[in-house]
């Protein structure tokens, strides 16, 4: 008889969009165990994936026998429960942002190194086969010479006025944009180009108050927009080159593009996952506006087991939740594929090591817009 992975949930939040159907997609799994203090989540979440144990207290669900823990809690929380879990022997998927601080970070990089399991954050973009082909192309020469990088994030998630005030409005709780949204990005830019050597960064709040549970108004202290320029270094494929970043959640509409400029062509992953590219000799001159990018569809190509997978997206919730949740399938088959052969690392995944030093770029982020200059990493 094969030996089902067992999976563990802490947190009924993302994990309902996105982890639990993902790995409900997956042979030989078992969803095993959840652990939420609101009853009414944590019951909803078991009924729906037909999970037989759950916990109001995480500690409680250190005691399972379980393959892997989603961690998928508030920022605020990552630290102790990743340390616990990983004392445990339980591998561990962290959500991001990965921690509060460089310190909380650190902490847990300490924590895994001497840990049996697997550490995994949570930037499941990196298995996006549009991600992957776009790293091929990058890493290929196919693009030529990368020019610079180009990110615009525009959500309307938080642009309601009455929406309720949450820790995600707290920055000493790990609120914001730059963690929640810039997080993605910055590891995005790391994995297709290389490490970031320093900053520039202005932090926004566009709406300072929100009703607690009260009704009254309560202070933000979080960003809900941010722009941040950075700077590659000589652990890249672009040295001296730029990366903008531009990302709002209180958008009138959502939209989002990540683009990669080369001497050759440039590359650009939109919103529905798809690839584009536009090579440069087909651009005219002068300076009119009107003529439209001749932009190409590019379709990756995939392994016979990730073409079965991608179908059964398709039929699934996974696929009305964009790019995240159709990444995190990806990311799913791998960490199931590696936890069956027993192994502790997975090529090209975000370790802890990445989260550390993704919370030291968004630490001079927020370094660099408080002193208004360049901070370096």
């Amino acid at each position: 008889m094969t030996h089902k992975i067992k999976i563990g949930f802490i947190g009924s939040g993302w994990a309902k969009v996105a982890q639990a159907p993902a790995f409900s997609l997956m042979e030989d799994v078992e969803l095993a165990a959840v652990a939420s203090p609101t009853e009414l989540h944590r019951q909803k979440f078991m009924k729906m994936f037909d999970i037989s144990k759950g916990f109001a207290d995480w500690r409680d669900l250190l005691q399972c026998d379980l393959d892997l823990v989603c961690v998928t809690t508030p920022t605020f929380l990552h630290t102790e429960m990743v340390n616990a879990l990983l004392e445990s022997g339980k591998s561990v998927l962290c959500e991001k942002p990965f921690a509060l601080n460089v310190e909380d970070a650190t902490s847990m990089v300490a924590a895994a190194s001497t840990a049996p399991g697997v550490a995994l954050i949570d930037h499941q973009l990196r298995f996006h086969p549009a991600v992957r082909c776009m790293k091929q192309m990058i890493d290929g020469g196919e693009i030529g010479k990368v020019y610079e990088v180009r990110a615009v994030v525009n959500l309307a998630t938080r642009n309601r006025l009455d929406m309720p005030w949450t820790w995600w409005c707290d920055a000493e709780k790990g609120g914001g944009a730059l963690g929640a949204i810039g997080s993605h990005l910055v590891d995005m830019n790391r994995f297709l180009v290389g490490e970031i050597s320093e900053v520039s960064c202005n932090l926004g709040i566009s709406i300072p108050f929100r009703p607690d549970k009260s009704g009254k108004p309560r202070a933000v202290t979080s960003d809900d927009h941010f722009a941040m320029t950075m700077k590659f270094g000589p652990s890249s494929v672009a040295l001296g080159s730029s990366s903008l970043m531009h990302v709002t959640t209180v958008g009138a509409y959502t939209w989002f593009s990540f683009e990669v400029v080369g001497s050759l062509k440039t590359i650009r992953l939109d919103g529905a996952g798809r690839l584009w590219e536009v090579d440069n000799d087909n651009a005219k001159g002068g300076r009119s506006l009107i003529d439209a990018p001749r932009w190409k569809l590019v379709e990756p190509m995939l392994a016979w087991d990730e073409l079965v997978l991608q179908e059964k997206i398709k039929q699934s919730s996974l696929a009305v939740h964009g790019i995240f949740a159709v990444g995190f399938a990806f990311l799913a088959h791998r960490i199931v594929k590696a936890l069956k052969k027993n192994e502790r690392t997975l090529h090209d995944a975000a370790g802890f090591a990445d989260g550390l030093m993704i919370q030291k770029v968004l630490q001079a982020g927020r370094k660099s817009h408080k002193l208004h200059r360049w901070v370096k990493i």
